[in-house]
């Protein structure tokens, strides 16, 4: 490409092709040379198409590790927060509302750096009653039977998503070198 330019130019001196040149020459000459050679002009129109395509998925994701979640866990966030904000959320101590298994790890089995003892649910509105169930999805519940069962006050009702804990959120610093040793 830069024969082609040499040639369309023709410098009287050994000097470089765009030496003293001005701006609007210069790139009206680049023009000309990747419209005369079809197989760079079209590789330099594809970069030029490509290029705010990957800056903006690059940006995408160090905001995704700012923020601490995956690609996965960032559709997951935006339903808890819609939940969150109907009032459909509560939260409780995962050790009172949950069944204790004898076959749980250790904690020095956990790998981890973060941890956290939270159970969150979403429900039709209303608050857990005395009696309810987990369902299969382990983050809703059944209500029981009876309409007159007294409200469960180990839930309480989610205002912000800064109440619930994610484990995964280490810090910028800390979900980059997450992300750049994989752990």
């Amino acid at each position: 490409m830069d024969g082609t330019l040499q040639l369309a130019v023709r410098p009287a001196t050994t000097r470089h092709w765009s030496a003293d040149m001005p701006m609007m020459v210069f790139l009206d000459l680049w023009l000309l040379a990747l419209t005369d050679d079809l197989r760079i002009g079209a590789i330099t129109l594809l970069s030029l198409l490509c290029a705010p395509l990957s800056s903006a998925m690059f940006l995408y994701h160090i905001y995704l590790i700012w923020s601490g979640m995956t690609t996965n866990e960032s559709s997951k966030w935006g339903e808890w927060r819609d939940d969150i904000s109907d009032g459909f959320a509560y939260i409780a101590k995962a050790k009172e509302v949950r069944p204790q298994h004898d076959i749980h790890p250790r904690d020095e089995d956990i790998i981890w750096p973060k941890r956290s003892d939270q159970t969150l649910i979403y429900t039709n509105g209303q608050p857990p009653r005395v009696g309810y169930t987990f369902t299969d999805e382990r983050n809703s519940i059944k209500q029981p039977g009876r309409y007159d069962a007294p409200i469960d006050t180990r839930w309480t009702q989610v205002q912000s998503l800064k109440e619930i804990v994610n484990i995964y959120d280490l810090g910028f610093l800390g979900n980059l070198w997450d992300s750049i040793s994989k752990r």
